[in-house]
Protein backbone atom coordinates (compact mmCIF):
# COMPACT_ATOMS: atom_id res chain seq x y z
CA UNK A 1 0.00 0.00 0.00
CA UNK A 2 0.98 3.41 -1.19
CA UNK A 3 2.19 5.76 2.06
CA UNK A 4 -0.49 8.53 2.54
CA UNK A 5 1.85 11.24 4.13
CA UNK A 6 3.47 13.33 1.78
CA UNK A 7 7.46 14.45 1.58
CA UNK A 8 8.32 17.72 2.79
CA UNK A 9 9.44 18.14 -0.52
CA UNK A 10 6.62 16.86 -2.71
CA UNK A 11 4.58 19.44 -0.52
CA UNK A 12 6.96 22.35 -1.49
CA UNK A 13 6.39 21.49 -4.95
CA UNK A 14 3.21 21.26 -4.76
CA UNK A 15 2.63 24.61 -2.88
CA UNK A 16 5.08 26.61 -5.30
CA UNK A 17 3.44 25.48 -8.52
CA UNK A 18 -0.09 26.10 -7.05
CA UNK A 19 1.09 29.54 -5.52
CA UNK A 20 2.43 30.47 -9.46
CA UNK A 21 -0.58 30.14 -10.63
CA UNK A 22 -2.21 32.15 -8.04
CA UNK A 23 0.30 34.85 -8.63
CA UNK A 24 -0.11 34.35 -12.67
CA UNK A 25 -4.06 34.80 -11.93
CA UNK A 26 -4.02 38.06 -8.93
CA UNK A 27 -5.96 40.48 -12.03
CA UNK A 28 -8.91 37.99 -11.53
CA UNK A 29 -8.85 37.30 -8.03
CA UNK A 30 -7.78 40.15 -6.31
CA UNK A 31 -10.26 43.22 -7.22
CA UNK A 32 -13.78 42.78 -5.94
CA UNK A 33 -16.70 43.40 -8.81
CA UNK A 34 -19.27 44.58 -5.62
CA UNK A 35 -16.30 47.44 -5.13
CA UNK A 36 -15.60 48.12 -8.76
CA UNK A 37 -17.44 48.43 -11.96
CA UNK A 38 -15.76 47.22 -14.14
CA UNK A 39 -12.44 44.95 -12.77
CA UNK A 40 -9.20 46.00 -15.13
CA UNK A 41 -9.25 42.79 -16.19
CA UNK A 42 -12.60 42.92 -18.09
CA UNK A 43 -10.77 45.14 -20.90
CA UNK A 44 -7.92 42.19 -20.78
CA UNK A 45 -10.13 39.29 -21.12
CA UNK A 46 -13.40 41.55 -23.35
CA UNK A 47 -14.41 37.83 -24.18
CA UNK A 48 -14.50 35.90 -20.69
CA UNK A 49 -16.28 39.86 -19.07
CA UNK A 50 -18.66 39.25 -22.18
CA UNK A 51 -19.69 35.17 -21.71
CA UNK A 52 -19.93 35.64 -17.99
CA UNK A 53 -21.90 38.82 -18.40
CA UNK A 54 -24.39 37.03 -20.96
CA UNK A 55 -24.81 34.00 -18.49
CA UNK A 56 -28.34 33.10 -17.45
CA UNK A 57 -29.75 33.30 -14.27
CA UNK A 58 -29.42 29.14 -14.07
CA UNK A 59 -25.61 28.79 -15.06
CA UNK A 60 -24.47 31.41 -12.63
CA UNK A 61 -26.24 29.45 -9.64
CA UNK A 62 -25.12 26.67 -11.26
CA UNK A 63 -21.72 27.45 -11.46
CA UNK A 64 -21.09 29.27 -8.35
CA UNK A 65 -21.70 25.77 -6.75
CA UNK A 66 -19.20 23.94 -8.64
CA UNK A 67 -15.37 24.77 -8.52
CA UNK A 68 -14.51 22.87 -11.23
CA UNK A 69 -16.79 24.42 -13.70
CA UNK A 70 -15.12 27.42 -12.67
CA UNK A 71 -11.94 26.27 -13.37
CA UNK A 72 -12.84 24.62 -16.54
CA UNK A 73 -14.00 27.78 -18.11
CA UNK A 74 -11.63 30.09 -16.66
CA UNK A 75 -9.12 27.67 -18.44
CA UNK A 76 -11.16 28.07 -21.84
CA UNK A 77 -10.40 31.54 -21.75
CA UNK A 78 -7.07 31.89 -20.34
CA UNK A 79 -5.16 28.49 -21.19
CA UNK A 80 -2.34 29.39 -18.95
CA UNK A 81 -4.68 28.42 -15.95
CA UNK A 82 -5.21 24.97 -17.37
CA UNK A 83 -3.29 23.32 -14.29
CA UNK A 84 -5.41 24.88 -11.53
CA UNK A 85 -7.79 21.44 -11.35
CA UNK A 86 -4.71 18.85 -11.22
CA UNK A 87 -3.58 21.26 -8.83
CA UNK A 88 -5.86 20.94 -6.60
CA UNK A 89 -6.93 17.63 -6.42
CA UNK A 90 -6.67 15.71 -3.71
CA UNK A 91 -7.48 12.03 -2.49
CA UNK A 92 -10.79 11.10 -0.74
CA UNK A 93 -10.96 9.31 2.45
CA UNK A 94 -13.43 6.45 2.07
CA UNK A 95 -16.61 7.26 4.36
CA UNK A 96 -16.57 5.58 7.95
CA UNK A 97 -19.78 3.19 8.15
CA UNK A 98 -23.02 4.17 8.99
CA UNK A 99 -24.05 3.44 12.69
CA UNK A 100 -27.10 3.63 14.49
CA UNK A 101 -27.30 7.19 16.04
CA UNK A 102 -26.45 7.13 20.32
CA UNK A 103 -29.17 8.48 22.36
CA UNK A 104 -27.01 11.37 23.46
CA UNK A 105 -26.29 12.46 19.87
CA UNK A 106 -29.53 12.33 18.86
CA UNK A 107 -29.91 16.72 19.34
CA UNK A 108 -26.74 16.85 16.85
CA UNK A 109 -28.39 17.80 13.66
CA UNK A 110 -27.69 14.89 11.04
CA UNK A 111 -25.54 17.04 8.50
CA UNK A 112 -23.26 18.07 11.59
CA UNK A 113 -23.28 14.62 12.95
CA UNK A 114 -22.15 12.88 9.80
CA UNK A 115 -19.31 15.55 9.38
CA UNK A 116 -18.02 14.73 12.77
CA UNK A 117 -18.09 10.86 12.03
CA UNK A 118 -16.40 11.60 8.37
CA UNK A 119 -13.61 13.49 10.48
CA UNK A 120 -13.31 10.68 13.70
CA UNK A 121 -12.95 8.21 10.49
CA UNK A 122 -10.25 10.46 9.20
CA UNK A 123 -8.29 10.45 12.12
CA UNK A 124 -7.87 6.90 12.64
CA UNK A 125 -6.63 5.55 15.55
CA UNK A 126 -5.00 7.92 18.71
CA UNK A 127 -2.04 7.46 19.03
CA UNK A 128 -1.81 9.02 22.08
CA UNK A 129 -4.34 10.57 24.76
CA UNK A 130 -6.61 13.11 22.69
CA UNK A 131 -6.94 16.89 23.04
CA UNK A 132 -9.97 17.85 21.77
CA UNK A 133 -9.50 21.71 20.44
CA UNK A 134 -12.21 24.56 20.42
CA UNK A 135 -14.50 21.50 21.42
CA UNK A 136 -18.22 23.25 21.77
CA UNK A 137 -19.91 20.74 23.64
CA UNK A 138 -16.99 18.07 22.75
CA UNK A 139 -19.69 15.98 20.01
CA UNK A 140 -16.28 14.97 18.58
CA UNK A 141 -14.32 14.27 21.73
CA UNK A 142 -17.38 11.82 22.89
CA UNK A 143 -17.32 10.09 19.21
CA UNK A 144 -12.98 9.74 19.72
CA UNK A 145 -13.44 8.44 23.46
CA UNK A 146 -16.92 6.13 23.21
CA UNK A 147 -15.54 3.31 20.73
CA UNK A 148 -11.94 3.35 21.57
CA UNK A 149 -12.80 2.38 25.40
CA UNK A 150 -10.49 1.04 27.61
CA UNK A 151 -7.58 1.61 25.04
CA UNK A 152 -3.84 2.55 25.62
CA UNK A 153 -5.20 6.21 24.15
CA UNK A 154 -7.03 6.92 27.37
CA UNK A 155 -9.24 10.01 27.78
CA UNK A 156 -9.80 12.71 25.98
CA UNK A 157 -9.28 16.46 27.12
CA UNK A 158 -11.98 18.71 25.81
CA UNK A 159 -10.78 22.20 25.54
CA UNK A 160 -13.66 25.03 25.33
CA UNK A 161 -13.89 28.59 26.45
CA UNK A 162 -17.56 28.70 26.73
CA UNK A 163 -18.53 27.32 30.50
CA UNK A 164 -21.99 26.28 29.73
CA UNK A 165 -20.44 24.40 26.45
CA UNK A 166 -18.59 22.42 28.89
CA UNK A 167 -21.25 21.78 31.20
CA UNK A 168 -23.38 20.25 28.55
CA UNK A 169 -20.51 18.30 27.13
CA UNK A 170 -19.74 16.79 30.57
CA UNK A 171 -23.18 15.82 31.05
CA UNK A 172 -23.51 14.34 27.99
CA UNK A 173 -20.35 12.74 28.27
CA UNK A 174 -21.45 11.11 31.27
CA UNK A 175 -24.70 9.60 29.92
CA UNK A 176 -22.56 8.21 27.60
CA UNK A 177 -20.06 6.50 30.16
CA UNK A 178 -17.36 7.62 28.27
CA UNK A 179 -13.81 8.82 29.52
CA UNK A 180 -13.89 12.29 28.82
CA UNK A 181 -13.11 15.29 30.48
CA UNK A 182 -13.79 19.46 30.11
CA UNK A 183 -11.21 22.05 30.50
CA UNK A 184 -12.42 25.62 30.51
CA UNK A 185 -10.13 27.71 28.60
CA UNK A 186 -9.22 29.82 25.73
CA UNK A 187 -7.37 28.40 22.63
CA UNK A 188 -5.09 31.72 22.24
CA UNK A 189 -4.24 31.88 26.10
CA UNK A 190 -0.68 30.92 26.61
CA UNK A 191 -1.63 28.68 29.65
CA UNK A 192 -3.33 26.14 26.66
CA UNK A 193 -0.17 25.57 24.97
CA UNK A 194 1.36 22.66 27.45
CA UNK A 195 -2.05 20.71 26.94
CA UNK A 196 -0.84 19.63 23.94
CA UNK A 197 2.19 17.76 25.30
CA UNK A 198 1.68 14.46 24.73
CA UNK A 199 -1.28 14.59 23.02
CA UNK A 200 -3.33 13.41 19.89
CA UNK A 201 -4.43 17.15 19.13
CA UNK A 202 -7.86 17.25 17.04
CA UNK A 203 -10.28 20.34 15.81
CA UNK A 204 -12.79 20.17 13.63
CA UNK A 205 -13.55 23.43 11.76
CA UNK A 206 -11.63 25.39 14.37
CA UNK A 207 -11.35 29.06 12.78
CA UNK A 208 -8.27 31.13 11.81
CA UNK A 209 -6.19 32.68 14.82
CA UNK A 210 -7.35 29.49 16.58
CA UNK A 211 -6.17 26.36 14.87
CA UNK A 212 -2.94 29.04 14.04
CA UNK A 213 -2.55 29.00 17.74
CA UNK A 214 -2.98 24.97 17.80
CA UNK A 215 -0.65 24.50 14.59
CA UNK A 216 2.03 26.29 16.78
CA UNK A 217 1.53 25.00 19.49
CA UNK A 218 2.06 21.65 18.56
CA UNK A 219 5.00 22.20 17.29
CA UNK A 220 6.53 23.98 20.34
CA UNK A 221 5.20 21.31 22.60
CA UNK A 222 6.13 18.07 20.21
CA UNK A 223 2.98 16.96 20.11
CA UNK A 224 3.01 13.47 18.93
CA UNK A 225 -0.10 13.80 16.76
CA UNK A 226 -2.57 16.04 15.11
CA UNK A 227 -5.54 16.24 13.34
CA UNK A 228 -7.07 19.30 11.90
CA UNK A 229 -10.02 20.62 9.65
CA UNK A 230 -9.55 24.41 9.27
CA UNK A 231 -12.33 26.73 8.59
CA UNK A 232 -12.86 30.50 8.43
CA UNK A 233 -8.88 31.24 7.53
CA UNK A 234 -10.34 34.80 7.74
CA UNK A 235 -10.90 34.99 11.60
CA UNK A 236 -7.16 36.34 12.43
CA UNK A 237 -6.69 39.70 14.40
CA UNK A 238 -3.86 40.73 11.93
CA UNK A 239 -5.09 42.68 8.99
CA UNK A 240 -3.24 40.44 6.19
CA UNK A 241 -2.20 36.73 6.80
CA UNK A 242 1.30 36.42 6.81
CA UNK A 243 2.27 32.44 5.99
CA UNK A 244 3.75 29.84 8.43
CA UNK A 245 6.53 29.38 5.93
CA UNK A 246 8.81 32.72 5.39
CA UNK A 247 9.42 31.00 1.60
CA UNK A 248 5.91 31.77 0.19
CA UNK A 249 5.21 34.08 -1.89
CA UNK A 250 1.81 34.97 -1.48
CA UNK A 251 -0.25 37.27 0.85
CA UNK A 252 -3.41 37.91 1.94
CA UNK A 253 -5.52 40.28 2.86
CA UNK A 254 -8.65 39.28 5.22
CA UNK A 255 -11.32 39.81 2.17
CA UNK A 256 -9.20 37.55 0.17
CA UNK A 257 -9.02 35.12 3.13
CA UNK A 258 -12.74 35.30 3.22
CA UNK A 259 -12.74 34.33 -0.70
CA UNK A 260 -11.40 30.87 0.24
CA UNK A 261 -14.59 29.86 2.20
CA UNK A 262 -17.16 31.72 0.05
CA UNK A 263 -18.97 28.71 -0.72
CA UNK A 264 -21.83 27.03 0.83
CA UNK A 265 -24.27 24.14 0.47
CA UNK A 266 -26.36 24.77 3.35
CA UNK A 267 -27.98 27.66 3.10
CA UNK A 268 -32.03 27.39 2.73
CA UNK A 269 -33.68 29.00 0.38
CA UNK A 270 -34.99 32.04 2.79
CA UNK A 271 -31.32 32.68 3.69
CA UNK A 272 -30.10 33.41 0.35
CA UNK A 273 -33.45 35.65 -0.66
CA UNK A 274 -32.04 37.14 2.52
CA UNK A 275 -28.42 37.48 1.70
CA UNK A 276 -29.73 38.65 -1.99
CA UNK A 277 -31.56 41.56 -0.59
CA UNK A 278 -29.11 42.47 1.78
CA UNK A 279 -25.93 42.22 -0.79
CA UNK A 280 -28.53 44.54 -3.77
CA UNK A 281 -28.98 46.55 -1.04
CA UNK A 282 -25.47 47.99 -0.04
CA UNK A 283 -24.37 48.01 -3.58
CA UNK A 284 -27.49 50.31 -3.75
CA UNK A 285 -25.82 52.34 -1.30
CA UNK A 286 -22.22 52.12 -3.05
CA UNK A 287 -23.92 53.85 -5.63
CA UNK A 288 -25.60 56.60 -3.99
CA UNK A 289 -22.44 57.34 -1.95
CA UNK A 290 -20.37 57.31 -4.79
CA UNK A 291 -22.40 60.28 -6.19
CA UNK A 292 -21.67 61.91 -2.97
CA UNK A 293 -18.03 61.89 -4.09
CA UNK A 294 -17.02 58.54 -1.73
CA UNK A 295 -14.88 56.03 -3.39
CA UNK A 296 -16.85 52.49 -3.96
CA UNK A 297 -13.48 50.89 -2.34
CA UNK A 298 -14.15 52.83 1.10
CA UNK A 299 -15.35 49.87 3.58
CA UNK A 300 -17.73 50.34 5.85
CA UNK A 301 -18.82 48.25 8.91
CA UNK A 302 -21.65 45.48 8.89
CA UNK A 303 -24.90 46.48 8.85
CA UNK A 304 -27.45 44.94 11.40
CA UNK A 305 -29.84 42.20 9.90
CA UNK A 306 -32.95 44.04 11.83
CA UNK A 307 -32.35 46.71 9.65
CA UNK A 308 -33.91 44.64 6.40
CA UNK A 309 -37.41 44.66 8.10
CA UNK A 310 -37.49 48.38 7.91
CA UNK A 311 -37.81 48.62 4.00
CA UNK A 312 -34.93 49.93 1.79
CA UNK A 313 -35.70 53.63 2.10
CA UNK A 314 -35.42 53.84 5.63
CA UNK A 315 -32.72 51.40 5.61
CA UNK A 316 -30.59 53.23 3.46
CA UNK A 317 -31.67 56.08 5.27
CA UNK A 318 -30.29 55.04 8.40
CA UNK A 319 -27.12 53.66 7.35
CA UNK A 320 -26.47 56.82 5.14
CA UNK A 321 -27.12 58.38 9.13
CA UNK A 322 -24.77 56.04 10.55
CA UNK A 323 -21.80 57.06 7.98
CA UNK A 324 -22.43 60.62 8.74
CA UNK A 325 -23.67 61.53 4.71
CA UNK A 326 -26.40 63.47 4.16
CA UNK A 327 -30.15 62.36 3.85
CA UNK A 328 -30.31 60.35 0.62
CA UNK A 329 -34.27 61.77 -0.27
CA UNK A 330 -36.59 59.57 -2.42
CA UNK A 331 -35.58 58.28 -5.61
CA UNK A 332 -37.70 54.92 -7.32
CA UNK A 333 -34.88 53.59 -9.18
CA UNK A 334 -32.46 53.07 -6.32
CA UNK A 335 -32.94 50.04 -4.81
CA UNK A 336 -33.64 48.87 -8.60
CA UNK A 337 -30.13 49.79 -9.36
CA UNK A 338 -29.15 47.40 -6.31
CA UNK A 339 -30.51 44.64 -7.77
CA UNK A 340 -28.76 45.24 -11.72
CA UNK A 341 -25.39 45.78 -10.10
CA UNK A 342 -25.93 42.63 -8.02
CA UNK A 343 -26.95 40.59 -11.43
CA UNK A 344 -23.60 41.66 -12.54
CA UNK A 345 -21.67 41.51 -9.81
CA UNK A 346 -22.88 37.53 -9.62
CA UNK A 347 -21.89 37.23 -13.11
CA UNK A 348 -17.99 38.92 -12.71
CA UNK A 349 -17.80 37.39 -9.62
CA UNK A 350 -17.49 33.56 -11.25
CA UNK A 351 -14.30 34.97 -12.52
CA UNK A 352 -12.90 35.37 -8.49
CA UNK A 353 -14.81 32.01 -7.25
CA UNK A 354 -12.65 30.34 -9.91
CA UNK A 355 -9.38 30.25 -7.66
CA UNK A 356 -11.65 29.81 -4.72
CA UNK A 357 -10.96 26.19 -4.03
CA UNK A 358 -6.75 26.95 -5.35
CA UNK A 359 -6.49 29.59 -2.24
CA UNK A 360 -8.19 27.44 0.46
CA UNK A 361 -5.75 24.53 -0.82
CA UNK A 362 -2.81 26.97 -1.15
CA UNK A 363 -3.51 27.93 2.61
CA UNK A 364 -4.03 23.91 3.65
CA UNK A 365 -0.45 23.68 2.02
CA UNK A 366 1.04 26.33 3.91
CA UNK A 367 0.04 24.53 7.24
CA UNK A 368 1.25 21.33 6.23
CA UNK A 369 4.69 22.18 4.78
CA UNK A 370 4.87 24.15 8.26
CA UNK A 371 4.20 20.49 10.25
CA UNK A 372 6.43 19.02 7.25
CA UNK A 373 9.07 21.47 8.11
CA UNK A 374 9.17 20.52 11.57
CA UNK A 375 9.52 17.13 11.69
CA UNK A 376 5.77 15.63 11.09
CA UNK A 377 4.90 13.35 8.56
CA UNK A 378 1.71 15.01 7.10
CA UNK A 379 -1.21 13.83 4.68
CA UNK A 380 -3.47 15.96 2.95
CA UNK A 381 -6.88 14.81 1.78
CA UNK A 382 -10.62 15.50 1.46
CA UNK A 383 -12.21 13.55 4.55
CA UNK A 384 -16.03 13.75 3.32
CA UNK A 385 -18.06 15.16 0.05
CA UNK A 386 -18.28 19.19 -0.20
CA UNK A 387 -22.06 18.54 -0.27
CA UNK A 388 -21.82 17.76 3.74
CA UNK A 389 -18.92 21.00 4.09
CA UNK A 390 -17.39 22.37 1.40
CA UNK A 391 -14.63 22.68 4.34
CA UNK A 392 -13.84 18.96 3.82
CA UNK A 393 -9.98 19.20 3.86
CA UNK A 394 -7.97 17.28 6.90
CA UNK A 395 -4.57 17.92 7.66
CA UNK A 396 -3.41 14.66 9.43
CA UNK A 397 0.28 14.90 11.28
CA UNK A 398 2.22 12.36 12.54
CA UNK A 399 5.54 12.47 14.55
Amino acid sequence: MADPFATTESLLARRTGLEALLLAGQPLWRPAPFHELRPAWCADHPGYAAHLLGLEDAAVERLAGDNGALMALAARFLPALAPLADRTALPRLEPPPVVAQPREDRHVSGRKLAQIRAFAGGVGPLAAPALEWCAGKGHLGRLLAGPREPDAAGEVLSLEIDPDLCAEGARLAQRARVKQTFRIGDALAAESVPLLAGRHAVALHACGDLHLALLRGAVERQSPALDLAPCCYYRIAAPRYEPLNPDAGLALSRDELHLAVTETVTAGARDRRQRDRALAWKLAFLEWRAEQGVARTRTFKPVPAAWLGQGFAAWLARLAAREGLPEPGHDPDREALGWRRLAEVRRLELARLAFRRPLEIWLALDRALYLARHGYRVRLAEFCDRDLTPRNLLISARR
